[in-house]
C-alpha cells in the first residue's frame, strides 16, 4: 500500500539566493487540492506522478517533460517573473508497515543533471536508483523494482524468464486519472508494453482472478504460434526464391499457413514447368538425366561429318519448340497486362467502397444523434432542454445496418481477391525470366546448328550438340540441387507445422473460466452498480450494466442492448457525463475491493461535462467514507464549478457547497494568498 505524506519542490532562480517552491502535506482518507482555474492544482499532481516515475500516464516521454513551466522554466509572483536554473521535486511516501521514504528527483537543471535518476532516503540512508532504462523493473538499482518492494506489490512475471507481464505503469493506471485525456476512457493513458488486452489483465490482477495466469500463458503461447506462422511464410518465400532460372511450384502448400495434419508437409510435391505443363520434378529430373547420358555418349562417338538430315530434323524440332515458347510467353504477358489493369480497377473500386462505407457510418452517427436528441428531454453533454421534431424521418437502424453489411461483403470479396493476387507480379517476373532463358538457349542452339549445316569442316562433334550438352548438364545439376533443397524444405515445414499444432493443442487445453472468478466478478459488479446508483447514473437501467466473466468485454463494464441482444462498452452506451460517473464508480470499486491495489487514487477535476451538484456531492461523500479511511484519495477541484442543480437548471456552485456537510477531509488551498503555486520560502524554514 502507498500513502503520500508530502509533496514539495525546491526551486532556484537566476540572480537570487532566495529559495522558492511549494510544500503540501497529505493524509489518509480524502484530500482535496483546491484553487481557482490555472493556479497550479494539476501541477501538484503532475509532480506526484513524476516522482513516482509515472509521467507516461500524463503523456510524458522519458525525454520530454510535460511538467508545468512554473517548475521547469519560469514563474511569476506579484507580476515579477523569475527564470529557473534548477528545480527539485521531493515526495515523501509511506507503506502499510509505517516505513517512510523520501524520493528526490531533478525536474530541471541548467547543468543537465540526469532526470532519470531518483535519490531515495530511508532510515537516514541515501541510495540512487535509475528509471526509464533497460532493467529498471528488474535490476537491484532499478527504481520500479524498489517501488514494487516498498509498497509490497508482487506483479506477475513469466516463470521461465522472470520478465514482467504487467508493469507498475499498468498498475498505476488504476490510480491516476489526469484532466486532459484521463476521462476519455478507462485506463486511457495506460502504456501497453506489447501486452495483449492490458486493461482486462490489469483488472484480472487487481481482483486476483485465477484466469490471469492462464490468460498470460495463453498469450505467450499465442505469440509463439504467431512467430511460427510468420516463419512458415518466410520459409516458403525463401524456397520460392531458391532458383530463379527454374519455374517451379509447391503442390499442396501455400505461403499463408492453414491447419493441416501433422504429416501433411511430408506429402507435398514439387512441380516443374515443362513447356507450359506442370510435372513432378522427379519425373522431369529422370528424363533429363537420361537425355544427358544419351547425348554424352553420342558426343563421345567418332564422326567425321554430321548427318545433315539429323541436324535438319533437330532444327525443325527446335523451331517448333521456339514457336510454342514464344506463344506461351506472349500469352503470359497479355494475361499479366490484363490482370494488372483488373487489379488497379479493383483497388480503385475498394477505395470507393471504403469511402462509401465511411459516408454511411457517418450518416448513421448523425442520424442516431438526431434520434437520441429527439428522444431526450435534454442534451446528454450539457443537459440543455431540447425540442427536435423527426416525424418525417423514415430511415431506421436496419436500413443503415443492411447498407453497411452489403458494402462490407463487397469489401471482403475485393480484399480476398487482392490478397490472393498479392504475389502475381513477382510470379509473372519469375515465369517470364524462365521462358526468356529457354528461348535464349534454343536460339543459341539454332545458331549452332545453322553454323554446322553451313560448315564443310570435318568435326568430331557439332557445336550444337556440345552446347546442348552444356545446357542440359547445367539444368540437371539445378534440378538435383532443387530436389535436395526441397527435401530440407519439407523437413523444416514438418517441424514448423508440428510445433504449431502442439501449441494450438496447449492453447485449447488452457482453462480461462473459473467458478471463483465468476464469484469475484459478480461481487465487483454489485459494488460497481451500487456506486452507479449513488452517483445518479441514468443512461441505462442499472440491471443492464454488467461486468462479465467472458469475452468480448471480460472484466470491463458493458451494457446489454435489449434490441440487438448483445453487449457494448459502457462508454458507447452512455452520455458523456454518465460515462464520467461510471469511471468514478469503476476506479472506486477497484480501490475498495482489490487486495493488490496500491491503495491510492488521484482524480484531476472529476467534475467533467457540467456534472450535477448532487453527483459531485455523492462522489465526495463516498470518497470520505470509512471504506477508504486507511487508503488515500486525492481530488483536484476548482473552487468554482459549472454544473446543474435541481430541476436540471444550469448554474455554478462552489466547492464549499460540496464539502459543507463532510468531515475528516484534508483541504489544501493552492491560492489562499491570491498567488499561484510557486511561492517564496524563508531560508530557515525551507
Amino acid at each position: 500500500m502507498l500513502i503520500i505524506n508530502e509533496i514539495s519542490s525546491k526551486i532556484y532562480v537566476r540572480n537570487s539566493l532566495e529559495p522558492y517552491g511549494f510544500r503540501y502535506e497529505l493524509k489518509k482518507g480524502l484530500n482535496i487540492i483546491k484553487g481557482q482555474n490555472s493556479t497550479g492544482k494539476s501541477s501538484v499532481l503532475s509532480c506526484i506522478y513524476y516522482n513516482l516515475g509515472m509521467e507516461q500516464l500524463l503523456g510524458m516521454g522519458s525525454k520530454n517533460s510535460l511538467l508545468d513551466k512554473c517548475i521547469t522554466s519560469e514563474f511569476t509572483i506579484a507580476d515579477k517573473s523569475f527564470n529557473i536554473i534548477e528545480s527539485i521535486i521531493t515526495l515523501t511516501i509511506e507503506n502499510e508497515k509505517g516505513d517512510v521514504a523520501k524520493l528526490e528527483r531533478i525536474a530541471y537543471s541548467e547543468e543537465n543533471r540526469s532526470k532519470n535518476r531518483i535519490s531515495i532516503t530511508e532510515n537516514d540512508k541515501v541510495q540512487d536508483y535509475f528509471l526509464h532504462s533497460v532493467s529498471d523493473h528488474d535490476h537491484q538499482k532499478g527504481f520500479y523494482r524498489w517501488l514494487e518492494n516498498f509498497i509490497n506489490i508482487s506483479l506477475p512475471t513469466e516463470k521461465e524468464t522472470g520478465k514482467h507481464t504487467i508493469y507498475l505503469q499498468n498498475l498505476f493506471s488504476a490510480c491516476f486519472v489526469e484532466q486532459t485525456k484521463g476521462w476519455s476512457d478507462f485506463f486511457s493513458q495506460m502504456p501497453s508494453f506489447n501486452i495483449k488486452d492490458p486493461k482486462r489483465k490489469l483488472v484480472e490482477y487487481l481482483l486476483q482472478l485465477e484466469c490471469l495466469e492462464n490468460d498470460l500463458e495463453k498469450d505467450k503461447l499465442t505469440t509463439k504460434k504467431n512467430i511460427l506462422i510468420e516463419q512458415w511464410g518466410n520459409r516458403v518465400e525463401k524456397f520460392e526464391r531458391f532458383d530463379f532460372q527454374l519455374s517451379y511450384k509447391i503442390d499442396g502448400l501455400t505461403k499463408k499457413y492453414f491447419k493441416m495434419g501433422v504429416n501433411a508437409p511430408k506429402k507435398i510435391q514439387l512441380k516443374i514447368n515443362n513447356d507450359g505443363a506442370w510435372e513432378d520434378i522427379k519425373k522431369i529430373f529422370e528424363n533429363k538425366r537420361k537425355e544427358l547420358t544419351s547425348l554424352k555418349n553420342e558426343n563421345r562417338s567418332s564422326e567425321k561429318r554430321k548427318d545433315l538430315d539429323k541436324l535438319n530434323t533437330k532444327r525443325k524440332e527446335l523451331k517448333l519448340r521456339l514457336l510454342k515458347l514464344n506463344r506461351i510467353k506472349s500469352t503470359l504477358e497479355r494475361e499479366y497486362t490484363s490482370e494488372k489493369v483488373k487489379l488497379d480497377s479493383y483497388k480503385s473500386y475498394l477505395a470507393k467502397l471504403k469511402e462509401e462505407r465511411q459516408n454511411i457510418v457517418g450518416a448513421k452517427k448523425v442520424d442516431s444523434v438526431v434520434q437520441e436528441l429527439a428522444a431526450a428531454d435534454s442534451c446528454p453533454l450539457c443537459d440543455t432542454t431540447l425540442r427536435i421534431d423527426i416525424s418525417s424521418h423514415n430511415i431506421t437502424d436496419a436500413h443503415f445496418e443492411n447498407s453497411i453489411n452489403f458494402i462490407d461483403s463487397k469489401i471482403s470479396m475485393v480484399n480476398s481477391y487482392l490478397t490472393s493476387s498479392a504475389d502475381f507480379e513477382e510470379d509473372f517476373i519469375k515465369e517470364k525470366n524462365y521462358y526468356s532463358n529457354l528461348i535464349f538457349e534454343i536460339k543459341t542452339q539454332l545458331n549452332s546448328i545453322d553454323r554446322d549445316l553451313n560448315s564443310n569442316a570435318l568435326l568430331v562433334n557439332s557445336r550444337e550438340k556440345i552446347y546442348s550438352e552444356i545446357i542440359l548438364s547445367t539444368e540437371v545439376k539445378r534440378l538435383e540441387s532443387l530436389m535436395l533443397e526441397f527435401d530440407k524444405f519439407k523437413e523444416d515445414m514438418f517441424l514448423i507445422n508440428k510445433n504449431i499444432l502442439d501449441i494450438s493443442s496447449e492453447i485449447k487445453d488452457i482453462n480461462t473460466t473459473f467458478k471463483s472468478d465468476k464469484i469475484k466478478l459478480e461481487s465487483f459488479q454489485k459494488q460497481f452498480r451500487n456506486y452507479l446508483t449513488k452517483f445518479h447514473y441514468t443512461s441505462n437501467d442499472i440491471y443492464k450494466v454488467n461486468i462479465k466473466d467472458k469475452d468480448p468485454y471480460k472484466a470491463m463494464p458493458s451494457i446489454f442492448n435489449s434490441t440487438t441482444k448483445t453487449d457494448q462498452p459502457i462508454r458507447l452506451a452512455s452520455s458523456a457525463s454518465d460515462f464520467i460517473r461510471s469511471e468514478w464508480a469503476f476506479y472506486l470499486s477497484l480501490l475498495n475491493i482489490s487486495q493488490t491495489h496500491p491503495g491510492l487514487i488521484i482524480f484531476d477535476e472529476p467534475g467533467q461535462h457540467a456534472m450535477s451538484l448532487d453527483s459531485m456531492r455523492m462522489l465526495l461523500d463516498s470518497s470520505s467514507s470509512k471504506a477508504f479511511s486507511n487508503k488515500q484519495i486525492i481530488l483536484a477541484i476548482s473552487k468554482l464549478n459549472k454544473g446543474y442543480g435541481k430541476g436540471e437548471k444550469e448554474n455554478t456552485f462552489t466547492l464549499e457547497e460540496l464539502t459543507s456537510d463532510l468531515n475528516n477531509i484534508n483541504e489544501i488551498d493552492i491560492d489562499i494568498d491570491k498567488e499561484k503555486l510557486v511561492k517564496k520560502f524563508k531560508i530557515d524554514n525551507f
